[in-house]
């Protein structure tokens, strides 16, 4: 026989009454208090909802009809639970948490399963969700993001217009080539951002006019729109944009804070602003960039020529306190690497070929 004081509470009235839980090798239980001879409660079979065990906070035995036992005396409802009912696997939970032998190993567990989740899981999960999602979702990003540039650093192209519609011709065919993806091109005043280019998740290209006029050829403009175009063929911007997404909710998951949720959302333009893509991504941009240039008959040297050439020139400026910006190259991290990779495919330059 098992016997366990606690608090009764008969779920119509917040009265309380001090009781005895006793339950009989039979299964069967009674509730009494030790001022009457009269059961608060008598089953034949026990009977109840245990709470879970928590460290050394009470537990609640709720029996049909709303009443309830409460008691502090967790050993003995552990006891009533593995013998006479179904056992709850929070007892199992209590047992790791009770014991440093199981909680180290499981705390390290579990920041190693937090950090694949970071590094495979969430990106995998961003990367299948982008595939899914319909155009409509890209052309609102677009716009969205667009409209925050526009706010916060683009002013309205001043390239003179016979310069805007050359650039554009030189790049038409490599627009052409990829139809598929609504590749559009746009040109700003970089102000702040400088000589830059930005590939918007649904197909929008901007080209700063700045970056324009550093550019000795033409080549070198389409150079950097087929990296551009690389993002938005592996659709790196929404990709980024939904990892982002996933790892707020991961944090609000964790924390239990969903006040920030909404912010989540408010913040999705300023995440593809930055677009300051993972090494990962562009090397993949790179890559497609050098095949495309390639393909087409453009020497690869030409993304290496405009990359130094930003470089050099944003060194000189930051040096004579003019910019703290390094433009392309600070949404773009050139390495030696990226520039020895280009060189090293490079082809003759053909002397024909009309500079800027």
């Amino acid at each position: 026989m098992i016997t366990i004081h606690g608090t009764w509470y008969d779920g119509s009235t917040s009265l309380q009454r001090p009781a005895v839980l006793t339950v009989l090798p039979t299964g069967a239980a009674r509730v009494g208090t030790a001022d009457s001879d009269s059961p608060l409660l008598e089953q034949h079979r026990l009977t109840a909802r245990v709470s879970d065990r928590l460290a050394h906070t009470p537990r609640v035995l709720t029996f049909p009809g709303g009443a309830s036992f409460e008691t502090q005396d967790n050993v003995a409802v552990d006891t009533v639970v593995k013998t006479y009912l179904k056992p709850h696997w929070s007892l199992w939970v209590h047992l790791l948490e009770s014991r440093l032998r199981y909680v180290l190993p499981a705390v390290i567990l579990v920041i190693l399963v937090m950090a694949a989740t970071i590094r495979y899981g969430v990106p995998a999960a961003a990367d299948l969700i982008a595939s899914h999602l319909p155009a409509s979702a890209y052309s609102l990003a677009d716009r969205q993001a667009l409209k925050a540039l526009d706010r916060i650093a683009f002013k309205p192209s001043e390239l003179p217009p016979d310069t805007e519609a050359r650039v554009r011709g030189s790049m038409q065919d490599c627009v052409d080539a990829h139809g598929a993806y609504d590749i559009t091109l746009v040109f700003k005043k970089g102000g702040p951002l400088g000589p830059n280019a930005l590939a918007l998740p649904g197909g929008t290209i901007i080209f700063t006019d700045e970056l324009v006029e550093v550019a000795e050829h033409d080549e070198e403009l389409t150079a950097i729109l087929a990296h551009e175009v690389g993002h938005v063929v592996h659709r790196h911007g929404m990709r980024r944009m939904v990892q982002s997404s996933l790892l707020s909710f991961a944090a609000m998951v964790l924390t239990g804070d969903a006040s920030g949720v909404s912010e989540i959302f408010l913040g999705l333009p300023v995440v593809l602003t930055e677009l300051a893509y993972s090494r990962e991504f562009e090397n993949t941009a790179d890559q497609y960039a050098l095949d495309y240039l390639k393909s087409a008959g453009i020497p690869p040297a030409r993304f290496a020529d405009i990359l130094t050439r930003i470089d050099k020139t944003s060194r000189h400026e930051a040096e004579n306190g003019k910019t703290s910006w390094t433009g392309y190259l600070s949404t773009h991290p050139p390495t030696p690497e990226r520039v020895k990779m280009f060189l090293q495919e490079n082809g003759p330059v053909a002397q024909e070929d009309a500079p800027l």
